[in-house]
């Protein structure tokens, strides 16, 4: 499976009940939703779908390796440290931008999602606690 930031063949991190697959050139993680819902529920976080965001319609972020589609930006975090990641509407693949340059095992790449959606949702937590 080519990624599909830069176009290099991405290579397989087997991790507890998921498959990563990461980049070489660039870090990037491309992931299964399920596997990531169950990486997230298994963190004591919400699912996906629960974790907010929003749809960044002009952003050009590339072609989902598996179905050849145009993937869609969702943009999340707060506004000194925004984050994002691409998404497949048609198979739910999740793609994971350059972050993740450390992630060479799957273990330190499943600990670095979690990270991530952390911070990503990190604004809508803050919204909740200051009511």
């Amino acid at each position: 499976m080519d990624c599909p930031g830069c176009n290099v063949e991405m290579a397989e991190l087997e991790g507890e009940e998921t498959t990563l697959r990461r980049c070489g050139e660039c870090g990037g993680l491309w992931l299964d939703v399920a596997d990531l819902n169950r990486l997230l529920l298994h963190n004591n976080l919400p699912g996906l779908e629960s974790l907010g965001g929003r749809v960044d319609a002009e952003a050009l972020t590339g072609q989902c390796p598996e179905c050849q589609v145009d993937l869609v930006r969702v943009d999340g975090g707060d506004r000194q440290h925004p984050l994002h990641y691409d998404t497949c509407e048609s198979c739910g693949g999740i793609f994971l931008e350059s972050e993740f340059k450390d992630a060479t095992d799957g273990k330190v790449a499943q600990q670095e999602i979690v990270d991530f959606f952390q911070r990503f949702s990190s604004r809508k937590k803050k919204s909740a606690a200051g009511r």
